[in-house]
């Protein structure tokens, strides 16, 4: 069976906080066929400087894409770094992020080559919290209905997505608008055609802390729930109805409500 390529993304600016631990996660698994793009928007702090080092320890040893990019937002980093990448399979590791253990992509590969016709698969939620680990099982809401669910809030764990590269631009890549959630347009628009493999395991932890930019404080996770909400009604979904315009409740309503605005006109 041919060997997958992985192609680890990712985007960095001033992360010297936490870039180490992501580095030493990657640097440390036991599937090596890999490839990692980083792509840094001109930071000012020791960013840079754990980067070359990283680089230098992990040379000769697998693939290392290194290049920069004007600080346009994560979304327009993430579309810019994917057009570098060249895997087979695709994932997202933040700076803050980092994978659970040595196998974490070893586990990935294995559920590919087993499910050889799956474009995406999710597992999931595992967050790092005061030095604790907590993980939120809300596969268990996407296994039997992922549409529905998926309608209703943004629940896949980016953290523990993985996909066949080529789809991430094939279904429109990342949003760079300030109102909307980054990845939430490319799940519901790939969950259209293809389903994800939704599997009970976790592969990547995703650490909470004061400078995330979605669970950094009450605030900040608000506006990441009105995010939410502005992507669904950018793409036509409604909560728990789905893409409303292929709805025949939604069709129905719309036509009698047409006849009476022509009546009314008329």
């Amino acid at each position: 069976m041919k060997s997958i390529t992985i192609s680890v993304v990712t985007c960095t600016f001033n992360s010297e906080m936490f870039l180490e631990k992501a580095l030493k996660s990657i640097e440390s698994q036991s599937y090596l066929n890999i490839e990692h793009v980083i792509n840094d928007s001109y930071s000012t702090d020791s960013t840079l400087k754990i980067i070359n080092e990283y680089i230098e320890r992990n040379k000769n040893r697998y693939v290392i894409k290194f290049f920069q990019s004007e600080p346009k937002g994560v979304g327009n980093a993430l579309n810019v770094a994917t057009e570098v990448a060249t895997g087979d399979v695709i994932h997202y590791l933040h700076s803050d992020d980092y994978y659970l253990d040595r196998d974490s992509l070893s586990k990935v590969v294995d559920y590919f080559h087993k499910n050889p016709d799956v474009t995406w698969l999710t597992g999931n939620f595992l967050v790092e919290f005061s030095a604790r680990k907590f993980v939120i099982p809300q596969t268990y809401l996407l296994r039997d209905n992922p549409e529905t669910a998926l309608s209703a809030m943004n629940i896949i764990s980016h953290e523990n997505t993985f996909m066949k590269r080529e789809f991430v631009s094939q279904y429109g890549g990342f949003n760079e608008g300030k109102n909307e959630v980054v990845e939430y347009s490319l799940w519901l628009r790939l969950i259209r055609d293809h389903k994800p493999l939704v599997v009970d395991d976790e592969f990547t932890v995703f650490i909470i802390h004061k400078g995330s930019t979605s669970t950094g404080s009450f605030l900040k996770f608000s506006k990441a729930i009105l995010r939410a909400f502005h992507t669904q009604s950018k793409e036509k979904v409604f909560p728990l109805i789905g893409y409303y315009p292929d709805n025949q409740t939604y069709i129905d309503a719309k036509a009698f409500l047409d006849e009476v605005t022509r009546f009314i006109e008329s």
